[in-house]
């Protein structure tokens, strides 16, 4: 059985945010490898990984982290790991590339996101640009990243590999209950189309766009379900108190109940201005409702191509709002058509399916 030595920033059992689909994944290929799995932060440990397979990082000092770290690497590597995959660690991407060009190993560093989007401190860039180098193997999630991540970062193409994100069709089942539940406590009307905005509260994400979009359909019969939290949600509540009748905050949702939110939802909209390959987007395709979103990173890749409408250019608010208008008037018949493109189109990211590229990838 071949070793790996999987190493991820964060383990908490009950995280809001997508290091739950790590797990996930950790989960489905413990079966076909041996899986040493390094934290770098959290609490507790999954319960599908031995004790003696876990290590939880206990320096948060830069001096003292760093050395843990190369000391642990050079531990596992004398146990027979060689194959290290990093999930976006700088610094362990790093350290156990310099531990396997000196004893033979191979590093494979995930990243989906678009760094080069956003002015960084020089020395971290500079860092970041000698971890590129270092590495055997960049995994990101489309073939639209790939190229972009050889241009920016004067990679080879061959030294890209390609790993799709995914979704656990078999567990994200809505349950029709809870569903109508969370609508009639939406809207209690029941006149309403109900809009779902999923993600952090952040510009990156898109949430200072909300004001503009909701003003924009103020004559429209909809509600704005707002799922998340972060520094933009003061912001957000100030701008929209003219219209809070459009909008309902509910903050962070478990992630074992977030599909009960999209059952209950319309439209789902993704106005981010920086997107790799969102798991949010499964999600709302997985649950069947139709989407609006930027054409931001590697969205148009992943989306049926019968959406390509559906996907707005960048910064282009007024098209995005009016393609929501469109689809606020769409006959039951076209959604019913659109929920079942998304549906079958979904399929290819299943956790089955993308486990066994993942298993390619050594």
């Amino acid at each position: 059985m071949q070793k790996i030595c999987f190493i991820i920033p964060e383990y908490n059992p009950v995280t809001p945010t997508h290091f739950k689909y790590i797990y996930e994944l950790l989960n489905a290929i413990q079966r076909d490898f041996d899986i040493f799995l390094v934290a770098e932060r959290g609490s507790g440990r999954p319960d599908f990984i031995d004790k003696k397979n876990f290590y939880m990082q206990k320096f948060r000092f830069a001096p003292l982290r760093i050395l843990e770290n190369l000391l642990l690497f050079i531990r596992l590597r004398l146990m027979g790991y060689k194959n290290f995959y990093i999930h976006y660690s700088f610094l362990s991407a790093f350290n156990t590339s310099i531990i396997a060009r000196i004893s033979g190993g191979r590093t494979f560093y995930w990243n989906c996101g678009l760094p080069w989007l956003y002015k960084r401190n020089p020395v971290r860039e500079t860092f970041e640009l000698l971890t590129y180098k270092l590495i055997t193997y960049l995994v990101t999630g489309t073939e639209g990243l790939k190229k972009e991540y050889s241009r920016h970062y004067f990679l080879s193409l061959s030294k890209i590999k390609v790993l799709p994100n995914w979704i656990d069709l078999n567990n994200f089942k809505t349950n029709c209950a809870v569903s109508e539940k969370i609508r009639k406590e939406i809207d209690p009307s029941g006149q309403n189309k109900i809009l779902l905005f999923v993600h952090r509260l952040s510009k990156r994400k898109g949430a200072h766009y909300l004001p503009e979009m909701i003003s924009g359909l103020k004559n429209e019969n909809v509600i704005l379900a707002v799922i998340g939290d972060g520094p933009e949600r003061e912001m957000l509540e100030s701008k929209v108190k003219s219209q809070k009748s459009k909008v309902k905050f509910f903050g962070w949702v478990p992630n074992e109940k977030i599909q009960d939110y999209f059952g209950a939802a319309d439209i789902f909209i993704m106005p981010s201005e920086e997107e790799g390959f969102p798991h949010v987007l499964l999600e709302a395709m997985a649950s069947g409702i139709p989407f609006v979103s930027f054409s931001v990173g590697g969205i148009r890749e992943i989306s049926p191509p019968e959406f390509s409408e559906h996907i707005v250019t960048f910064g282009d608010k007024n098209g995005f709002i009016s393609k929501v208008k469109e689809i606020i008037n769409y006959k039951e018949e076209k959604i019913r058509q659109l929920s079942d493109i998304e549906r079958n189109w979904v399929k290819r990211f299943d956790l089955p399916a993308v486990v066994e590229e993942f298993k390619n990838l050594f």
